[in-house]
């Protein structure tokens, strides 16, 4: 499956905060283990923890992903 800048993609890694979630490819590298960056509308735990914010994205690898 080649990604794109923009599209809906739904999380298959299982040990992801956002497994199964549904989040928007921001970005997607030439090279590297995890080339695909997704932004999500939620935050992950850290918010919720102590620490100022938390984070909406992740970076995945191209196998990790399917089409929303």
């Amino acid at each position: 499956m080649a990604v794109s800048k923009g599209q809906k993609v739904r999380i298959k890694r299982p040990e992801s905060y956002w497994f199964n979630e549904v989040g928007t490819v921001a970005s997607v590298a030439d090279a590297g283990k995890y080339p695909v960056n997704v932004r999500f509308t939620k935050v992950d735990y850290k918010a919720y923890s102590g620490v100022d914010g938390g984070t909406n994205t992740a970076n995945y690898a191209e196998s990790e992903l399917e089409s929303a």
